[in-house]
């Protein structure tokens, strides 16, 4: 087998998620440009989360659609570790046409409805939900044609439930209201979601976007688009499609997407669903209703609150999960520094300083109706980092740090992801049994790297180029295995994989013109 490295040339990134990386390259065995995505090197070990690149693998490799993006090839190498190779797409996302055009033509939206449904039907016959249907995740074509791609969220009839993503999953603006609610996934949540893209495709608004996580859900559940905006649409089988599609409630959608199908080409009435899934099997995800039984009590709007006018396509705010106030008497000076648990290879070394909170007399404003009592053996939690992070729960933004207000969470274990620009993805788990205030220092999770090169160099970290020397700031790596290279066109190229450990320095002095790099760890020798 070829090493990726030798094969693959004019590599460029695209995008570095949580946990892997997209490249755009050239593959000279083939002749071809290809869509590259290789799993972080730090979480190669994570079986959750290899499963769950693994299983994206398997999804895309079962299929052969045109509206689908294609697989070519699925491996591991031996030194990037596991990766695919699909095929490169020359054009645009959906997201970039609305955001330019404002809207799509009758003709193209017509045309995006039929690729939508056409590639549904063929995941849904295979039992795969993809589960997050959004414009970002729809490619459009130089030549007009849409393929609908990611299935990083794909859930396949004998797929195993992976623990982090147990819970509510997918982008909430575009999120089924039976999923807002905590409830399993289906293919009639697949053709929601198929319906705000078209309402958004026609109208260059989305019905439920807000500028919070919690106004999203509250809309998803509770709001109606507004249909007054669609009535340029002369389609009419395409406008009740639209509307089919989004109803509450999944008895009154679509049955499914060939149905669907029939009724844009054809205009063949559609069949109205009995919710279930693509093997007809049912779904039993205690976890995942829990976890959205709390989402619904703790997360239902203040009575006081009313729906408020779509608004028009743009980012989204940062979304915080605001559960009670914060109550001033809790003093700033309590910490838990991360530790480490069996689950996550991520985590830094055990530093146990950890100070559970009790104040009874502590007043808080739940966000619940008045009927409804707070759930036993769910608590308050106080998070923050330093520096700063975005934080994700179970695949759910919550926003920056700090995020000012407490969070109330069942008891158990909660695994959160933490994200700075400076800092590789940060995953740790928070064992919530009381109220509890957690402070993380993203410091706490990395080892940096002090690099100098004679004369000058080009360094590669994990196979991606971070730069040429001297840096402008040192790099974080997680703890793991990680490959340095550095590079000069007329000298010999220096490469060093080691052994990262968190809270340590490493220093690297490369000299190219004598082949000699010497690395020392901080308060260490060679």
């Amino acid at each position: 087998m070829i090493p990726l490295a030798e094969r693959l040339r004019e590599r460029k990134l695209i995008a570095r998620g949580d946990i892997s990386s997209a490249y755009r390259a050239r593959d000279a065995r083939l002749d071809r440009d290809v869509f590259l995505k290789v799993l972080h090197p730090q979480f190669a070990e994570d079986q959750d989360l290899r499963a769950r690149f693994e299983r994206e693998a398997r999804a895309a490799a079962r299929l052969d659609h045109p509206q689908l993006v294609r697989i070519h090839e699925v491996g591991e190498d031996p030194v990037e570790g596991p990766y695919m190779l699909l095929e490169w797409v020359e054009g645009e996302t959906l997201r970039s046409k609305i955001k330019r055009d404002k809207s799509l033509s009758p003709e193209m939206l017509r045309r995006l409805a039929d690729s939508l449904l056409s590639a549904l039907a063929t995941l849904h016959d295979a039992g795969i939900l993809h589960r997050d249907v959004k414009p970002e995740n729809i490619l459009l074509r130089n030549d007009g044609q849409f393929k609908l791609t990611d299935f990083s969220l794909a859930l396949l009839s004998d797929a195993p439930k992976l623990t982090h993503h147990s819970a509510v999953v997918g982008t909430p603006a575009y999120l089924a209201p039976e999923l807002a609610r905590g409830k399993a996934p289906s293919v009639q949540s697949d053709l929601f979601a198929i319906g705000v893209v078209l309402f958004e495709s026609a109208t260059g608004v989305n019905p439920f976007l807000a500028d919070s996580l919690l106004e999203s859900l509250r809309r998803v559940r509770e709001v109606e688009p507004e249909w007054s905006l669609l009535q340029g649409i002369a389609d009419e089988p395409l406008l009740e499609l639209i509307k089919t599609c989004l109803a509450k409630e999944t008895e009154a959608r679509v049955s499914d997407a060939h149905s669907a199908l029939a009724l844009v080409r054809d205009g063949v009435a559609p069949v109205l669903s009995v919710p279930r899934t693509p093997s007809n099997k049912k779904w039993v995800w205690p976890v995942a209703a829990l976890f959205g039984l709390v989402l619904t009590i703790l997360l239902w709007p203040r009575t006081d609150q009313t729906a408020t006018d779509p608004i028009t396509d743009r980012q989204a705010a940062e979304d915080s999960l605001v559960l009670t106030e914060r109550p001033s008497s809790i003093p700033d000076n309590h910490k838990m520094i991360p530790a480490e648990t069996p689950s996550s290879p991520v985590m830094p070394v055990t530093k146990t300083v950890e100070k559970q909170l009790r104040d009874t007399s502590r007043k808080t404003t739940e966000i619940a109706p008045p009927s409804v009592t707070a759930l036993p053996d769910s608590f308050e939690l106080f998070l923050n980092t330093t520096p700063w992070a975005r934080v994700t729960l179970a695949g759910v933004e919550l926003g920056t740090t700090p995020l000012g207000a407490a969070l109330r969470l069942p008891a158990g274990r909660h695994v959160f992801m933490f994200r700075n620009p400076a800092y590789p993805p940060i995953q740790t788990t928070v064992e919530l049994s009381e109220n509890s205030r957690v402070e993380f220092a993203l410091s706490d999770f990395v080892e940096y790297l002090s690099i100098s090169v004679e004369p000058w160099g080009e360094i590669y970290l994990d196979n991606e180029l971070i730069g040429t020397s001297p840096l402008k700031r040192l790099p974080a790596v997680l703890p793991g295995e990680h490959r340095l290279r550095i590079t000069h066109p007329n000298l010999p190229t220096l490469e060093k994989t080691w052994l990262a450990a968190a809270g340590d320095t490493l220093t690297m002095h490369a000299n190219l013109q004598t082949s000699e790099l010497a690395v020392r760890a901080a308060g260490g020798g060679n």
